[in-house]
């Protein structure tokens, strides 16, 4: 008798949705392509709450252990190679952190926050996939963000978004955001636009 590959995939291991949040980024599980609408109508409310300057209700979309990073880009001459250091980040934060930024700017606006800057998001080709914990998937998507304030101060980039959302009370919060940013050197204008 001749074994026959198992035509299933392999098994994840399970992890708890916390420990998702802290280690490294998972790999894409099974496609799960009948949650693509749902899953991309959750993303397309995230974003009209932040083009909107509504930061709590923003907030409020996020997991307590929520965590946000930006790897460093990296050029590299052979295309096989990463393009975006697995250890080194340009910005990192967490739930607690984004409310303390976003609770400054309902306060007295800086002089630096005059006038302020006008973003937009522009999201596509989003993707579900399985994730290793129970209640948790994977959302990849292509991202084209504008941040303007003025004539002289213009963002605009392009990046693959990878999020992590997470099943709670019957609705998807978001547990974790990477985002690969497709520049060589983001500046701080890129930078200072929340993806």
């Amino acid at each position: 008798m001749i074994d026959q590959p198992d035509p299933r995939p392999p098994a994840q291991s399970t992890a708890r949705p916390e420990e998702l949040a802290r280690c490294p980024f998972p790999d894409r599980g099974p496609r799960l392509p009948g949650l693509d609408a749902e899953i991309t109508a959750v993303l397309t409310e995230e974003s009209a709450a932040l083009d909107e300057g509504e930061h709590q209700r923003w907030l409020d979309m996020l997991d307590p252990v929520f965590r946000y990073e930006i790897p460093v880009p990296l050029l590299r001459e052979d295309p096989a190679l990463p393009r975006h250091s697995r250890s080194a980040v340009l910005f990192e934060a967490t739930k607690p952190v984004l409310e303390l930024k976003f609770g400054r700017v309902g306060l007295v606006p800086a002089w630096s926050d005059r006038p302020a800057a006008t973003t937009r998001h522009f999201l596509g080709s989003v993707r579900v996939f399985d994730a290793p914990a129970p209640g948790v998937v994977r959302a990849d998507a292509n991202l084209l963000v504008t941040s303007n304030r003025g004539v002289e101060h213009t963002a605009l980039v392009s990046a693959a978004r990878r999020d992590l959302l997470r099943e709670r009370h019957g609705r998807w919060l978001l547990l974790r955001r990477c985002v690969l940013l497709d520049v060589e050197v983001a500046t701080h204008e890129q930078l200072s636009v929340i993806f």
